[in-house]
């Protein structure tokens, strides 16, 4: 459960406002989410969280200047959750009535304030009044938070200003902000009361059936009760969160249980790690099958541990105060696909691994020239479900230019081969989702194959149409994908994209860029688990939380270095085996180690670009 506790007593004032400006000014210019650390696994990233104090209000002492009083409310506005007076105590009378901050929060580094150059103060304003003067604020904007929690990167500038006025005891207080009803805070106290969560909604599912995957929906929430030792503000607001929608770069791909209608009847109480959830609303009227989806949610929810400590063992559901269900957090977000290596052993070959690859082992021929044809493998993918006939995927290049993918079923018979039209340059990644769906990249476009279907194309008009696709893996849900990008001019980059399709058509909707503070030069990716992507990057192979932006939290954890001797080219893991591809001249090999064993690698085989099922 995490913790939050008051931080100490309150400081005299000339300590506290040195604390304002370190906490305001000062350390907002520290490296962004902290620098990379060795991975420990499981759940024991989750963290334990702190609640800040909020700062004294102004007086009239000399210390209280324009520039204090705008830092204290940027500082003050870190606890408008739980505690808006603390922020409205810097403001006129008049303002403290009107300010009601509801379009979400942005974030913010580096402030700083000065007073605007040539403002003459003006005096005997009236109402009290003696006189005015501005304040400037500049900085750079690091992201914004929706009112649903959803955190977008979203880089630019900030240039604001503040008007101040001296009330008739010689306190300087705001009197008019800037026009955006945005709650403004740093990055450092963004930091101390936003808490990592995951909401949780449900993938479509086929037909008729009832559907059984969950996709985790990373939200920010803000940490609401100074001594909520039993976390009911943040559970509260989380269950709020599943009844309003999904929100976000999920929308629209995945669904939520519960009916359009359903009120959450009074505040959640947790009573030995059990969560009391009373619905009210169109709940009441839901089937019995809804109901237990719906408690799915809620348990799944509160239960979760994979940014900070579950708040939950337990849901107790109750609809109009009668309860439903009493469950544990369901076990329903896919797991990586383990299984057999797949690897390129020749321009027009290819050949299997076991899944736990080490020295020496021999690799299987899979796939022949006399199969394959004499064109070069450029990329191969293995189907990950055993609910579908076992598939082989190579991408080879068309001699004509542009792709041509070839499914193998089960890796022998007969082949079907697939041109990938409007492609014009080589497939650079394929990938299987669990529905058996294939996903190719090639240049700037990727392609679907589903089950007995031609090749669709994915309309990707969301993402930047400059943008090279480097590397694409659908999640295990077959909702998310993963894509490292490389932009001209802008290096690389990861985004996050979630998989909506509606008749014949599918897109990519509502790319969020993923945050890789400390990462150099991401040239790899593959599913961690259901919440992480293992990137190789310059400095190692991390695991990086799907949290977004720059400045998350927690911040990518180093799993393992290089290998030494060799250049890291691709990387393929099942969550606890990591395989890589690699280059010594001109020979390209295999290595692997155990992600619980960093820095023993062994070099297995020559070949290149391992990949497991997926």
């Amino acid at each position: 459960m995490a913790r939050l506790v008051r931080r100490g007593l309150r400081f005299p004032m000339t300590v506290a406002l040195t604390v304002i400006a370190a906490a305001v000014a000062g350390c907002a210019t520290a490296p962004s989410g902290g620098p990379p650390r060795l991975a420990p696994g499981g759940n024991s990233q989750a963290q334990a969280y702190v609640q800040p104090l909020p700062p004294p209000g102004p007086t009239n002492s000399p210390i209280w200047t324009p520039q204090n009083v705008v830092l204290g409310f940027l500082h003050a506005s870190a606890s408008y959750a739980f505690d808006p007076a603390a922020a409205r105590q810097y403001l006129a009378p008049e303002l403290r009535r009107s300010w009601h901050p509801g379009h979400g929060v942005a974030v913010v580094g580096a402030p700083s304030v000065s007073p605007v150059p040539n403002s003459n103060p003006k005096e005997n304003l009236g109402s009290g009044q003696s006189a005015q003067v501005e304040v400037h604020l500049t900085g750079q904007q690091l992201a914004t938070v929706s009112q649903s929690g959803q955190y977008q990167y979203a880089p630019g500038n900030v240039n604001i200003h503040f008007l101040l006025a001296k009330n008739t005891n010689g306190v300087w207080l705001i009197e008019q902000l800037p026009p955006q009803q945005t709650l403004m805070l740093t990055e450092s106290d963004f930091e101390e009361v936003y808490q990592p969560r995951n909401l949780f909604f449900f993938a479509p599912a086929p037909g008729s059936e009832l559907p059984s995957v969950l996709v985790p929906v990373p939200v920010y929430a803000p940490l609401q009760s100074a001594n909520s030792a039993l976390n009911t503000d943040l559970a509260t607001g989380l269950v709020n969160g599943l009844l309003k929608g999904q929100g976000g770069w999920l929308s629209g791909a995945t669904y939520s249980a519960f009916p359009t209608g359903t009120r959450l009847l009074k505040r959640v109480t947790i009573t030995g790690k059990t969560a009391q959830v009373d619905l009210g609303g169109t709940a009441a009227h839901a089937p019995s099958q809804q109901v237990g989806l719906m408690a799915d949610q809620l348990a799944k929810t509160l239960g979760d541990g994979s940014y900070a400590l579950p708040l939950a063992n337990l849901v107790q559901l109750s609809i109009n105060g009668r309860v439903q269900d009493t469950i544990a957090a369901p076990d329903l977000v896919p797991t990586v696909p383990s299984g057999p290596v797949e690897l390129i052993t020749g321009m027009s070959s290819v050949g299997e691994l076991p899944g736990q690859p080490g020295h020496g082992d021999k690799v299987q021929q899979r796939l022949s020239q006399d199969q394959i044809g004499p064109a070069k493998v450029t990329a191969v993918a293995a189907s990950p479900s055993s609910d579908h006939p076992p598939q082989l995927a190579v991408a080879v290049q068309n001699p004509a230019g542009g792709c041509v993918v070839e499914e193998q079923p089960g890796g022998q018979g007969a082949s079907k081969s697939y041109p990938l039209a409007g492609s014009d340059v080589p497939c650079a990644s394929l990938s299987y989702d669990a529905n058996g769906n294939l996903w190719a990249a090639a240049g700037s476009g990727v392609w679907v194959l589903s089950p007995g279907h031609s090749p669709t194309k994915v309309d990707l008009s969301a993402i930047q149409p400059t943008d090279k696709i480097l590397a694409l893996r659908m999640a295990p849900d077959a909702v998310r994908a993963a894509l490292l990008v490389y932009t001209p001019g802008a290096g690389s980059r990861l985004l996050l994209a979630a998989a909506q399709v509606q008749g014949g058509n599918v897109t990519f909707v509502q790319p969020v860029t993923l945050g890789t503070t400390g990462l150099t030069d991401p040239t790899a990716i593959s599913w961690y688990d259901g919440y992480h992507l293992a990137v190789l990057a310059t400095e190692g192979i991390y695991s990086v939380p799907l949290t977004t932006g720059a400045g998350q939290q927690p911040a990518p954890q180093l799993i393992t270095p290089l290998p030494i001797g060799v250049q890291t080219l691709t990387l393929t893991t099942d969550g606890k085996e990591l395989v890589v591809g690699t280059m010594q001249g001109t020979s390209q090999g295999v290595s692997a180690e155990q992600a619980s064993a960093p820095g023993s690698w062994s070099f297995v085989t020559s070949g290149e670009d391992p990949v497991y099922p997926g």
